[in-house]
């Protein structure tokens, strides 16, 4: 395996036309037997493919970053449930996905921890906001303008499901147990309130897409973060 330069890849991925189930079995071939069935378990055939392209997606990219073949990449899973590859291939690099609608998200860093997020900006009952957010950032929420107020939701929403995923902590880490500071972001800027000090190495950012996708990052290094922007790559590369 080569020496592996300081990395980060943020790749968004359509899900294009729906494939029949014998396409997406043949698909499933291509992956281990853990995999798999954890794909399998999704009832609906949209989910399935979704699930099924992001982990082809992330297959196909570390293969292509490590120098290895796809067949010797093993996908493991933490006790919460979150992906990690094997350390006997000498990688110490992170991967994160995630998936909403028709778009899906790979997240790959060389070094570090990275969590990603994609939600698409749709009318949901706001009171949710009770729930996971800060009393801070719901004070944030009811004093700006009504028009604003569900992109806030999903903005907010987005970059706290990234962070837990990149610190690999998931539902185990309430939403409402940390926030955001409303100062720094009435003028742009994207950072924790008052969390434990071990976590103040996160950083993030924030991208559209189709204008009714938010997008968040979180990852372990500033400058790599601030100069990140999002591939777009066609399904056909990887179904």
């Amino acid at each position: 395996m080569k020496k592996i330069d300081s990395y980060l890849e943020i790749i968004a991925v359509k899900l294009g036309i729906l494939l029949p189930y014998k396409d997406i079995e043949l698909k499933l071939t291509e992956l281990p037997k853990n995999e798999r069935e954890r794909i399998l378990r999704f009832h609906k055939l949209e989910d399935q493919q979704r699930t099924l392209l992001a982990h082809l997606c992330i297959r196909k990219r570390l293969q292509r970053l490590l120098l290895i073949p796809a067949d010797t990449i093993s996908i493991k899973r933490d006790r919460t449930g979150r992906p990690f590859l094997n350390k006997y291939h000498g990688w110490k690099g992170d991967f994160n996905l995630s998936h909403s609608e028709e778009w899906i998200i790979c997240g790959l860093a060389s070094t570090g921890r990275i969590g990603v997020d994609i939600e698409k900006i749709q009318p949901i009952d706001l009171s949710v906001t009770e729930l996971c957010f800060t009393q801070e950032e719901i004070d944030y929420f009811q004093y700006i303008p009504h028009d604003r107020q569900l992109s806030f939701f999903f903005d907010i929403w987005t970059l706290k499901e990234s962070f837990v995923k990149a610190i690999g902590k998931g539902l185990l880490y309430p939403l409402d147990s940390f926030g955001f500071n409303m100062d720094d972001w009435s003028q742009n800027k994207i950072t924790l309130r008052n969390t434990n000090s071990d976590f103040s190495q996160f950083y993030f950012c924030l991208n559209r897409l189709e204008q009714n996708y938010t997008i968040a990052v979180c990852y372990t290094d500033w400058e790599q973060i601030n100069n990140s922007s999002i591939k777009i790559l066609d399904c056909s590369e990887f179904l």
